[in-house]
């Protein structure tokens, strides 16, 4: 996206329509963003069209609001402004405890992960992971894992499926030492999933529904 298309989809935001219908004229964009009204005009259009801003017509003119791919773009923006002025080394995740599908297990437990493990991770982790939803208000702060370089893990091909590169972030819950383990192509998800030395649902006998912090190192 173009720089004049991230500078609007702001002012847009700052203008009122980041959660709500705001009524937007043309001129009124261009004036705040130096530009003359037809750009602005068709700036609008190329924000509608990309899926970042929704629009009503009406008969007083038009009514804008940021779509929930407009407002997760300026997220995006803001966590790696973040991460340039308020670097943390650091961050506490709070989260609820559920049950997966068994799917952890299966990747953990690939030949070519568990060596790297024990040779970045310097253990060997129990073949599962521990999954924790993660509250809207620590979303941000999760997010941030998404934008690091964490401990890359190399991805692979076996017996004709590709594996991909997964990332990890060295951390604890309650005293006990994890690492949160991610996807590198990753879409935008508040699960969290936790590998350890031990199965960390037995060791803390935690059931789903628990509340639990992790603390998660960052680079």
């Amino acid at each position: 996206m173009k720089q004049v298309h991230a500078t609007a989809l702001k002012q847009l935001a700052i203008m009122g329509a980041l959660n709500a219908f705001t009524e937007v004229t043309s001129k009124r964009l261009g004036e705040a963003l130096g530009i003359s009204q037809q750009a602005a005009s068709m700036t609008i259009l190329k924000l509608a069209e990309s899926g970042l801003i929704e629009r009503q017509i009406g008969h007083k003119g038009q009514r804008l609001m940021l779509s929930p791919k407009g407002v997760e773009l300026l997220k995006k923006e803001y966590l790696e402004y973040k991460l340039l002025f308020e670097p943390a080394k650091r961050m506490q995740i709070h989260g609820t405890v559920f049950s997966g599908l068994g799917e952890g297990k299966y990747y953990i437990s690939q030949p070519k992960y568990k060596q790297q493990f024990l040779k970045k991770l310097l253990f060997e982790p129990f073949e599962g992971t521990l999954n924790i939803r993660v509250v809207p208000a620590d979303m941000p702060l999760f997010q941030r894992l998404s934008y690091s370089e964490g401990i890359r893990i190399e991805g692979f091909v076996s017996k004709g499926r590709t594996f991909g590169d997964v990332k990890c972030f060295l951390g604890r819950i309650q005293g006990i030492e994890c690492s949160v383990i991610l996807p590198v192509r990753t879409h935008y998800t508040d699960v969290m999933e936790l590998i350890a030395r031990e199965n960390l649902r037995s060791r803390l006998s935690l059931h789903d529904g628990d509340i639990v912090e992790a603390e998660v190192e960052m680079d």
